[in-house]
């Protein structure tokens, strides 16, 4: 992480273009807002948009904005879209991967002329963006598959910086999660001290799905649920482990009554869930959004799944 810090440090003195990478919760936002803050572009605006949250019809005119009577309903005097409003700052693109590959022309565009044209506009607006690309999916893959197109992924990948996950620096998990605490302490009026060796073990070996995100999550619920000055191990498991709505016998018959295991016949090397991604997949033809879909997962998980156990 600290090979991580630095080189965003060098990425910061210049002003290309900017491609992270990184697990869901691993704090894309949070690097690109740090190398904003770090750059000559610091006075200037820092403007992000979550493309995932955008519906496809509104995409043009709140990236581009629109003119004065562009269309019916449409704002008196027009709108400004995010680029002229992250004019000479930084413009935050999260989640590019879930830009539909039918707009990703008019982004290029505007990447590459460094001008946009609004809505029901005849003229050009000029704009000076640094743009900041996030995903945590794999572009190279999506270009393969004709989900993103090659040309704006070599405008957006110039500097890339790689987030490693939470569980690959585990170093860092018991100084984060006392951050978070110290957050909480503070928050709720509580004057938690730290965790018990026990507690402290748990949490080092804790598989961390959600990442850094998933580590502030459980701060918050241990320093709610702690009524001492010390987490002890059964508070720490309660929080790490809660019960769900299904007990481990009615998630096993779900599984099994599900249409992923029709007649499958599973090496007893290949975990359950392994098999019944690559079954998904062969179903929808290598499809992952139709395959995320029969899985009951965003495309986001399946796609880390994916990369965990090795499938292309």
């Amino acid at each position: 992480m600290e090979s991580t810090v630095t080189i965003a440090r060098k990425f910061a003195a210049v002003s290309s273009n900017v491609l992270i990478v990184g697990e869901t919760g691993t704090g894309k936002e949070l690097m690109a807002q740090s190398i904003h803050n770090a750059s000559e572009r610091s006075n200037g605006p820092f403007v992000a948009v979550n493309c995932a949250a955008l519906p496809e019809n509104l995409l043009e005119s709140e990236l581009f904005g629109y003119a004065d009577g562009a269309f019916t309903g449409s704002r008196r005097g027009g709108k400004m879209g995010f680029f002229e409003q992250a004019h000479r700052g930084t413009l935050f693109l999260d989640e590019i991967s879930e830009i539909p590959i039918n707009f990703q022309g008019k982004l290029l565009r505007a990447l590459q002329e460094r001008q946009i044209r609004r809505i029901g506009d005849d003229k050009v607006v000029d704009v000076d963006t640094r743009i900041i690309a996030a995903t945590n999916r794999n572009l190279r893959q999506m270009v393969i598959d004709h989900e993103f197109r090659q040309d704006l992924l070599y405008r957006l990948d110039v500097l890339k910086v790689y987030i490693p996950p939470l569980r690959e620096r585990t170093a860092d998990i018991l100084p984060l999660f006392s951050y978070f605490l110290n957050k909480y302490n503070n928050k709720f009026g509580k004057d938690i001290a730290g965790l018990t060796p026990e507690a402290q073990k748990m949490l080092r070996n804790y598989h961390f799905e959600g990442n850094i995100r998933e580590l502030r999550n459980i701060a918050e619920r241990v320093s709610v649920m702690c009524e001492h000055d010390t987490i002890d191990k059964h508070l720490m498991e309660t929080a790490l482990y809660p019960e769900d709505v299904f007990s481990s016998s009615e998630r096993k018959r779900t599984d099994n009554d599900s249409v992923l295991h029709e007649e499958n016949t599973i090496s007893p090397n290949v975990s359950i869930e392994e098999e019944q991604i690559r079954e998904a997949l062969r179903k929808t033809g290598g499809k992952k959004t139709r395959a995320a879909e029969l899985l009951g997962m965003d495309r986001s998980t399946l796609w880390r799944k994916m990369k965990s156990y090795h499938i292309e």
